[in-house]
Order: C-alpha cells, then sequence, then structure tokens
C-alpha cells in the first residue's frame, strides 16, 4: 500500500446476486484473518444486509446506528469466529441505499476512523450498480468481482465493469468465478475469465489508453457443503475445515494479497 496508515480495501461486488458473494466475502475475510492481517469486513449492501444472518450473529448495533450518530464504529463492532470483526448492517432501511453527499460523507469519514486499526477492510457491497455499490468501488483499493459461468452472471457483470471503468477509471479488477465445474474447477474458472476478458476487451477498447483487465484470482467449484454451511450459519472453516472450498480460501487471499492495488480510491 501506498499509505501504511490506512488497510488496504477490498470491494466485494458482482452486478447479479446469487453468485455467493456474501459467503465469499465472509470466508475471504477469515482467511486474510487467518493469514494474520487484522481484518475488518463491513456489511454495505445498506439495504438488504444478511452477513450477520450468514453467520448467526444478532448485533446490537448497526452501521446504520452509526450513521445516525447514535453510536460510536467501534461501539458497533462485532468480534466474529472467523478472527475477524464485522460492522454490521441493518436490513430494509430505503433510505440507506440513497447515496446523498452527506451520507457519503458520513461513510468514508467512518472508515478514515477504522483504516489504522486493520490491515484489510472488506465491503460486501450489494447486487447491482445502484449508487452505494459503485460507492464502495470506487473508494476501494481492489475491485473484486464474483461472477458464476451463468450467462446472466457474465452479462451483469460486464456492465458493472462497464460503467466503473468508464465513468470512475477503473482499469484492473480481480475475479473470482464461483460455482465452476467441480470436475476441473481452476481449469474451467479459467476459462470463464477468458470469456469476459473478450467481452470486455471487444466493447471497453479505449484507444490509445490502458487496457481493461480482468486478473483472475481463483475459482471456487459447486459443493453441497456450501449450502450446508449457510443453513447452519456457519462459515466454511467451522462446518467442513478439510473441504476443499474451505481449503481454496487460504489461496484466493494469497492471491490478492500478492496483486498491487488494482482500482482508483476516491480523492
Amino acid at each position: 500500500m501506498g499509505n501504511d496508515s490506512r488497510a488496504r480495501r477490498y470491494a466485494i461486488v458482482s452486478g447479479k446476486g446469487g453468485v455467493g458473494k456474501t459467503v465469499i466475502a465472509a470466508n475471504l475475510a477469515t482467511a486474510l484473518a487467518g493469514s494474520g492481517l487484522r481484518t475488518l469486513l463491513v456489511d454495505a449492501d445498506l439495504g438488504l444486509a444478511n452477513l450477520d444472518i450468514i453467520m448467526g450473529i444478532n448485533p446490537a448495533r448497526t452501521i446504520q446506528d452509526v450513521l445516525a450518530g447514535n453510536f460510536s464504529a467501534n461501539e458497533a463492532l462485532v468480534r466474529t469466529r472467523g478472527g475477524f470483526d464485522l460492522l454490521p448492517a441493518g436490513s430494509g432501511f430505503f433510505e440507506s441505499t440513497l447515496l446523498t453527499p452527506d451520507l457519503a460523507a458520513s461513510l468514508e469519514n467512518m472508515l478514515k476512523g477504522l483504516d489504522p486499526r486493520y490491515d484489510a477492510v472488506l465491503f460486501d457491497v450489494g447486487a447491482g450498480i445502484g449508487d452505494v455499490v459503485l460507492f464502495f468501488a470506487r473508494i476501494a483499493d481492489d475491485v473484486v468481482l464474483v461472477v458464476t459461468p451463468e450467462a446472466t452472471s457474465l452479462i451483469d457483470a460486464y456492465a458493472t465493469v462497464k460503467i466503473l471503468a468508464l465513468r470512475y477509471g477503473c482499469k484492473n479488477f480481480r475475479l473470482i468465478v464461483n460455482q465452476a465445474d467441480p470436475d476441473r474447477p481452476e481449469q474451467s474458472g479459467k476459462m470463464v475469465a477468458a470469456r469476459l476478458q473478450q467481452i470486455v476487451s471487444k466493447f471497453l477498447s479505449d484507444k490509445g489508453g490502458n487496457p481493461v483487465r480482468l486478473h483472475f484470482a481463483g475459482a471456487l467449484p459447486v459443493d453441497p457443503g456450501i449450502g450446508r454451511a449457510i443453513s447452519r450459519q456457519q462459515l466454511l472453516v467451522e462446518n467442513d475445515p478439510h473441504g476443499l472450498v474451505a481449503s481454496l480460501f487460504p489461496r484466493l487471499a494469497a492471491s490478492l494479497r500478492a496483486a498491487p492495488p488494482g482500482s482508483l480510491r476516491m480523492p
């Protein structure tokens, strides 16, 4: 990182809902914490938050309480079984989905106050390309795009890349392919990444400028153990510590740590 006083920020995004983004965010935070990094996971889906649900946590305070000035961010933090801190959000707060200048300033001030305490901060943002999603993506050092092999996932992922590239100048994205072929996850994941890169290169060619690049971080195969972990409100390492998918997250975390920061941080 260019500034040792702040954490490296990762925005975990997906154009389409239902691709496993939130499960990946929670387990990636666990892997980063397990590698020795002080890690914070922020539930940045301010309208339909569910990180607390999938982890079996009943938070007393949320990010909405912090933004309302009722509590400090430190008072809202929850220490998790995965070894990382969680800043939970509430669900069903329509006003939180509208990014006003005041909300943007409050979010950034809150995050600046938390940055020095951590080495890595992950934003689990909502699906789609709303203003709140784009806000968290553009203040991140890295945009981590989660896709599945489904055509609809790739189309929506392309739309997300297009807006971030054209509107905010983001040229580099980390790509995680979820629900890959269980018989050959790495190979099928790379094929999906190549297909999406082909689409991006064809329609987002930047004449004379830097091309938009998707950097393959890894693939996670289809695994029924993921559904069992969700139903039990457990992390993958709790549900099946020796399972294939659980064992892949430290590798994913190492891949993200090794890559140089790739997207733009808001001035």
